[in-house]
């Protein structure tokens, strides 16, 4: 009976709070077309991106922005292939893509903190605009991430799409569908938390924040040490602070498509690397991320309960049908954001294969060690 009641609760907390995330979501607005043109410095971390690197420094080199407010930094990070010899060939035929290269690692900013801190250290713009090396860009993305801070805003997150131009097999793009799905879910959550100007989760691929909120905080001090979380950290420590409003792009000029290259070693480390920063976030993130695990625990161990026969089915399916549809809201609501209605049919096997799948790398990650890249 008291499984039963502490099922109904964590229900109860779970319908609530995505219902407020759902609520937020509505309180996103889009942005209209602006005439002002701040001086953007757009920064990227590259490390071993020979087969990427000149798409994204294309798609940077023919923005729709005027060329004299925007410059590109761009820093290899101890690359072992031949991504100094391209950035180097974009660097000579572009003024304003500049090139930094980082031998050492420093150990108080680990993982990317080190190489983003030169390049912030370097830059002229007043606003600091994130990618990643596997990124492509649209025309018309700094003009869409700049609309944002010209109505007052400190920060911007911005959606990222997954894309893959390799053949796969039928599991593969099974697997990559789930994957896109719930990426896509994750961004439905970060634009309902933001719709309250509460900033939970962002992803480097598609970030954006005033140069001076950076040297207000202190950069990375705090979270340097952590071997991620320049991102999603560093959002919530600006959210923390109460000083700064957060907004988050939902036009679809601001979207950035990511290339999806990872094998399953490299997604696997990935998926470990996530869950990890858990004991790294504000604690109210980390009891409301605690008691969602808490409560899939709890409809994982009801469901083998029901198939031994010691709880009852209709309560199990009861709970489990009521969770789906409070789900749903958060994913319609995202598909409908971020242009991704195709992959709504693949929304009940998702929820299905989701659940064990949190709970098994929430705990890898937070009691195992992964690797960041190899060296």
């Amino acid at each position: 009976m008291i499984f039963l009641y502490g099922l109904y609760i964590l229900l109860g907390f779970y319908s609530l709070f995505l219902l407020f995330i759902s609520i937020g979501i509505f309180r996103i607005k889009n942005c209209k077309d602006s005439s002002f043109f701040n001086d953007i410095s757009v920064i990227v971390a590259a490390h071993n991106e020979e087969k990427d690197i000149a798409n994204l420094l294309d798609s940077l080199s023919f923005q729709e922005y005027p060329k004299d407010k925007y410059e590109v930094i761009i820093v290899n990070d101890r690359s072992t292939d031949n991504t100094e010899e391209i950035i180097k060939k974009y660097s000579e035929k572009y003024n304003n893509i500049k090139h930094l290269k980082i031998n050492n690692e420093d150990k108080n900013l680990v993982g990317k903190k080190n190489a983003l801190t030169k390049c912030i250290e370097q830059s002229n713009g007043n606003i600091l605009l994130f990618t990643d090396a596997d990124c492509v860009p649209g025309k018309n993305w700094l003009k869409s991430i700049n609309n944002h801070f010209n109505l007052g805003f400190d920060v911007v997150v911005g959606y990222s799409s997954l894309v893959s131009y390799s053949k796969k097999t039928v599991f593969q793009k099974f697997i990559f569908l789930l994957k896109r799905l719930e990426r896509l879910s994750i961004f439905s959550i970060s634009a309902g938390t933001i719709g309250w100007n509460w900033g939970v989760t962002a992803t480097g691929r598609n970030f954006a924040y005033r140069k001076r909120v950076f040297e207000e905080l202190n950069g990375f001090s705090g979270i340097g040490h952590i071997p991620s979380g320049d991102d999603d950290l560093f959002l919530q420590k600006i959210s923390k602070s109460k000083l700064y409003k957060i907004s988050f792009a939902i036009g679809p000029d601001s979207f950035v498509p990511s290339i999806d290259r990872k094998d399953a070693k490299e997604q696997y480390n990935q998926e470990k690397r996530r869950a990890s920063k858990w004991i790294y976030y504000p604690l109210n993130i980390k009891i409301f991320s605690a008691l969602i695990f808490v409560f899939y625990l709890f409809l994982l161990i009801s469901f083998v309960m029901a198939i031994f026969s010691s709880f009852s089915w209709n309560l199990f399916l009861g709970v489990f049908i009521i969770k789906v549809i409070f789900d749903f809201l958060i994913v319609i609501k995202g598909a409908i954001l971020f242009r991704g209605n195709r992959l709504l049919w693949i929304f009940p096997l998702a929820e299905i294969f989701y659940i064990p799948y949190f709970l098994i790398f929430g705990l890898l990650g937070t009691f195992t060690r992964y690797r960041w890249h190899d060296m």
